[in-house]
């Protein structure tokens, strides 16, 4: 297990890709458990048990289906297994990564510390750019592209992600209007 964890962590430095990875239905079923169970967790004080619930089993489906279909335009589905487990598992190791920054913005927040929500909010755009060249990397090997055409599509995929969840989950209340009398 510890050659597994080392090998995401290797993915993540830019230095394999997902056909590193074993082959493997557990693995990847196990890699998505975390992947929705971390969303769970990150969603749940924001909006709650129930809707957290639905965000996590959203994001994960997004996770499976978008990777599935950009490997189909390529038809290289027989990589599925690998690329998904690259990107679950990738994924959970940043999203763990994000947690201290998101606590140390939110402490500049709660306590009026300038220096923390901004040494956060740089630390937050530094975390970004790093997911997306993660996210690029596994896209670079599991479609045999160019880095730039992994980029462009990286961009897409969690453009896409982030849209939908936001537009299902996090849209702003819409007031109702009160008619006058």
């Amino acid at each position: 297990m510890d050659k597994i964890f080392l090998r995401f962590i290797d993915i993540c430095r830019l230095r394999a890709g997902p056909q590193d990875l074993p082959t493997s239905k557990l693995l990847v079923a196990i890699m998505l458990l975390a992947y929705g169970m971390l969303a769970l967790i990150l969603t749940a004080d924001e909006k709650g048990p129930g809707v957290a619930l639905q965000v996590a089993i959203v994001s994960t489906m997004l996770l499976a289906g978008l990777t599935y279909i950009v490997l189909w335009v390529r038809d290289f589905t027989e990589r599925y297994v690998q690329m998904l487990t690259a990107m679950a598992g990738c994924s959970v190791l940043l999203e763990l990564g994000l947690w201290p920054l998101l606590m140390l913005q939110q402490y500049g927040v709660n306590d009026g510390g300038a220096f923390f929500m901004v040494a956060g909010t740089i630390l937050l755009w530094g975390w970004v750019i790093w997911e997306v060249a993660v996210i690029a990397n596994i896209f670079k090997h599991g479609l045999d592209t160019s880095i730039w055409m992994a980029l462009i599509i990286s961009f897409f995929y969690i453009f896409l992600s982030y849209r939908v969840i936001r537009t299902l989950f996090f849209s702003p209340e819409v007031a109702t209007a009160v008619p006058v009398t």
